[in-house]
Order: C-alpha cells, then structure tokens, then sequence
C-alpha cells in the first residue's frame, strides 16, 4: 500500500508539554496487539496492520527535511504508529529506511538517531549486525511490571523476554532504550489515602527491581535513554474506558491542560520521584539520561531534572 500523507512529521507533544524534539515516522500503521490504553484502538485507522511501500515520497520527504534545515542531530521515532518489530516485513521497511537516512545523512553531514520500539520479543529473528553510516539504531522495550502486562498488553511477551531481547539487541550493535510508560497504578488496593500511599509504593518498588535487573544485565555505556511517564488518556479514551468500568480509570485522575487525563500531580511526582532517586543514587551515571515523557515542565523541576530533549541526550552518545 502506498502512504498518501506525510511519512515524517514533527512530534506534537499538546499544549504546555515538554518538547522532545522528534520525528515520527509512519512507515507503518496499527499492530494485533490488545494493549487496552492504545491509543490507536480510538483512531479511524485501518484495523489490519499495515505497512507503505512508496519509500520513493519517504526519500523525498528525508531529502527535504535535511536539505532545509540547519540542525545537524535528528532524532527519529519509529514505534509511534505500529510495534517496530511486528513482522518480517516491518523488519525489511526498517533497514531499507535507515539506509535511505543514512544516504541523505551523509550527503547532507546530519547525524542520525532512530529508535524502534517493541513489545515483542521477535529481534531474535533478526540475526545480524546492523551499521549504518551517520544513524544509530535505537531498540527501546517497554518495561513494565508482569501484573501490568497480564491485565492491560495482551498478546505482547513477559517482562522476562523484553529484558533479554535488551540483551541480544546489545550485541547486535544497538544502542538501548529503556521505557517506563505507560506507568500504570496497578493492583490497586483501595480508595483510602493508605491504600492509594500502598499501591504507589508497590508500584514504585516493582519498578526498581525491574531497573535492578536490567541494569545487572546490560552495558551502561550502550543505554541510549531512560523515558519515564505515567498512563494519560484523551477525553475520548476516558469516557470510553471509564463506560467498560476498566482498571485503567483510577479514581483520582484529572483532566490537564493538554486535554488528557492523568493521575494528580502529587501522585505522579511521587511516582517520579521515587524511580528516579533510585537511579541517581544507585547508578548515577545513568542520571543524566533520564527524560520525563509527555510532561508539564513543572514536573521536571519538582523531580529536579534538567529540561532536555532527545537530540541533546543523543549529543552525549559517544
């Protein structure tokens, strides 16, 4: 099928939130997977996946993009539309449009990031070293706890394989992306202010043991990022979910000046808080790689981190 619209567009992050300065890329769109906070279950998209082959307007577009600008970093998205490791086809649309980047990169003198997210563990199928000239492949995993993955990302594999397909994509030659979103409060043991203190602490000490392992496991000096950000939903999502009577809707969640619901403030900068003093405490070479994703610029400063975007951590990549 050919892609009509634009591949490349510049990230809208919504009103008030923090820039990351990415591209994304629709070289693909939809996945089978039954992740119930997917935002492209509420889109007028085609049910099937699907996957554009006109990488003669891709081309055009990149040529573009490089031609008229002055930026010499660029910081691409991939797993914005589709799972980046769906298929084997989806495999073949990722070399053949890093090797279109890495062409126009080149000629341009760009550097280039890409990241490909998955929550598959199919890498495995992917057995061979990638290098492009001016691009650096970026494999980021969702990390989420295993009760998060049983009762809201159906189809997708167990925390235990994502963390070792972190592993094998390392010695593939990528770099590492490790994403903690949609952070979601779950089991959730009651509506009083004990129980809420209960499941954030729960929550907040799953997370560090997933950070344990996978940082027992893999080459700091391979990890490209560290995202960080809590579930939000569109006005349309939660009405929709909140109808179903689904987990997702927790009691304490407000609509922000974006227009998405999210969990209060207090609760997500509490939530922040404690992933990310555990980070700067016990790998405190990893702290500056930390980004707050799709947050108010207020919460930055009340976790205490310096507002930074995509590009100007993939400066600090060696």
């Amino acid at each position: 099928m050919n892609r009509k619209t634009c591949f490349i567009t510049k990230y809208q992050y919504g009103d008030f939130i923090v820039d990351l300065d990415e591209y994304v890329l629709s070289l693909a769109t939809n996945c089978m997977f039954g992740c119930e906070y997917c935002y492209l279950k509420f889109s007028k998209i085609t049910l099937e996946p699907v996957i554009y082959e006109n990488l003669d307007k891709f081309e055009q577009e990149v040529t573009s993009l490089f031609s008229n600008s002055t930026q010499k970093v660029f910081y691409f998205n991939f797993g914005e539309t589709t799972d980046s490791f769906l298929t084997a086809k989806h495999f073949n649309i990722i070399t053949d449009a890093a090797n279109i980047i890495s062409q126009q990169a080149k000629k341009y003198d760009k550097s280039c990031f890409v990241e490909l997210r998955t929550k598959t563990n199919n890498i495995f199928y992917f057995n061979k070293k990638i290098c492009f000239e001016n691009v650096k492949l970026i494999y980021a995993t969702s990390l989420s706890p295993q009760v998060v993955i049983d009762r809201f990302e159906h189809g997708t594999v167990p925390i235990k394989n994502r963390i070792e397909t972190l592993i094998f994509a390392e010695k593939l030659g990528f770099l590492t992306g490790l994403r903690l979103e949609p952070i979601i409060i779950y089991p959730i043991y009651g509506i009083e202010y004990k129980d809420v203190v209960f499941s954030v602490k729960n929550l907040i000490d799953n997370y560090q043991q997933i950070l344990k392992t996978v940082l027992e496991k893999i080459d700091f000096k391979n990890i490209h990022s560290i995202t960080i950000s809590c579930l939000r939903l569109t006005k349309k999502q939660f009405k929709e979910l909140k109808q179903k009577k689904s987990k997702l809707c927790f009691f304490e969640m407000f609509l922000c000046p974006d227009g998405k619901y999210r969990y209060s403030r207090p609760i997500r900068t509490t939530i922040y808080n404690g992933i990310i003093d555990f980070i700067r405490w016990t790998y405190p070479v990893l702290y500056k790689k930390i980004l707050l994703s799709f947050e108010f610029d207020y919460i930055w400063r009340n976790c205490g981190l310096e507002i930074k975007s995509m590009v100007e951590v993939s400066s600090m990549v060696g």
